[in-house]
C-alpha cells in the first residue's frame, strides 16, 4: 500500500480585499490567506459582508 505524500504547508499571501460597488472600488482591508477565495471569504465573515455583496468581493496579490 502507498504511502499518502505529505505536503508542503502552503505560504500565506497578502491580499488587498475591495468591495466592487462603484468606481472606484471601496477598499475594505488587508488580510493574509493562500489564496484569493480564502481572502475573500475571511473578509466576508470579519465585516459581516453577506451574499448579497459577497459576490461583489475582489482579492488583488499586494506583494510587499
Amino acid at each position: 500500500m502507498a504511502k499518502a505524500r505529505k505536503t508542503k504547508p502552503r505560504d500565506l499571501i497578502r491580499w488587498r480585499v475591495s468591495l466592487i460597488t462603484a468606481t472606484p472600488a471601496k477598499f475594505i482591508d488587508f488580510t493574509m490567506a493562500p489564496d484569493a477565495e480564502t481572502a475573500e471569504e475571511q473578509v466576508a465573515e470579519t465585516y459581516d459582508i453577506g451574499d448579497v455583496l459577497g459576490h461583489r468581493l475582489m482579492a488583488i496579490r499586494d506583494d510587499l
